[in-house]
């Protein structure tokens, strides 16, 4: 019988009394009757009835194929009670992520439908005005509604407005903790009014709360290491830097950090007196794309002169 390992994390949030007890006696009754009790998360450990809320800190573990549906299925239930919230679940194979689903709520509750409108329009950058009034009815109509801050922090740090992003982002955060993309939003409003120790404890809590197949964990690592940079802290910056370069899992959206994060630890290996890292670093980052943000070819390839020069 194959084994994996299986990463679960995320909040639900019930809205009512009514909802949260039904959902609790939904919960025991198919996992005793349905499932035999062969469930990844008992009850008692991720139901939380002073909020409302179904609280999955990151949580690893390893898991039958019987186990990983029994518990995906249960959990696919228990999302159509919810109000708000996600949840996501990552199986493993041999480090390989072979699968990944991210439960939230698409029922026809007014509510959830408001968000996930506004959601949409988050994206459209000609409509920030629009969206944030949505998101704004979003809290009015749900105060406990995480993402909805999250998203409208988003819009306003988008729009300059850093005092009212910080604010969105620590509510988001105050009503779930374990929500990276809070932490990571904070952090950049953090690093833009000069708070940069601030910052990288908000980047530091992205990377507890998310796992390396996510792109936000390492969007946070390289912001991490920029702000050990800020902070006159280059043997921190440059472990940073390393394993981001040395990451196994490929995520296009990465991509375009490759070729800047790849110079600043060569100038980095460099000023540390390390030149043959430093050339490996260097190699690597006229090997990866362009991009606006980080050093001309011509400006590595400089680099890459110097680095060689000394190790010579």
């Amino acid at each position: 019988m194959s084994e994996y390992k299986v990463i679960i994390a995320g909040q639900l949030e019930f809205g009512s009394r009514r909802a949260f007890s039904q959902v609790m006696e939904q919960y025991a009754h198919r996992m005793e009757n349905y499932y035999k009790n062969d469930i990844l998360l008992k009850p008692e450990a991720i139901f939380k009835e002073e909020e409302l809320t179904l609280d999955v800190p990151r949580t690893v573990m390893p898991s039958t194929e019987r186990l990983w549906l029994n518990t995906l299925n249960l959990l696919e239930r228990v999302v159509t009670f919810s109000i708000a919230g996600s949840l996501n679940l990552w199986r493993l194979d041999a480090g390989v992520m072979v699968d990944h689903h991210q439960l939230e709520p698409k029922s026809d509750r007014t509510t959830v439908q408001l968000f996930n409108r506004g959601r949409e329009l988050v994206d459209q950058h000609d409509n920030e005005q629009e969206a944030l009034k949505m998101m704004t009815k979003v809290v009015s109509r749900f105060e406990r509604h995480a993402q909805a801050y999250e998203r409208r922090g988003f819009i306003n740090y988008r729009l300059g407005n850093d005092k009212d992003a910080h604010y969105d982002y620590t509510k988001s955060i105050g009503i779930n903790p374990l929500m990276p993309e809070s932490y990571y939003g904070r952090g950049l409003v953090n690093m833009r009014k000069g708070d940069t120790e601030a910052a990288a404890a908000d980047f530091e809590a992205v990377t507890k709360n998310s796992i390396p197949h996510q792109s936000i964990y390492w969007m946070a690592q390289v912001a991490l290491g920029d702000a050990y940079l800020e902070l006159g802290r280059p043997a921190d910056a440059m472990r940073i830097f390393g394993m981001f370069t040395k990451r196994k899992q490929r995520i296009a959206s990465l991509d375009r950090y490759d070729r800047r994060v790849a110079y600043q630890l060569g100038e980095l290996y460099l000023k540390a007196g390390r030149p043959t890292d430093a050339i490996t670093a260097l190699e690597r980052a006229l090997a990866a794309s362009e991009d606006h943000k980080a050093p001309s070819e011509s400006a590595v390839r400089a680099l890459l002169d110097k680095a060689m020069a000394s190790k010579a």
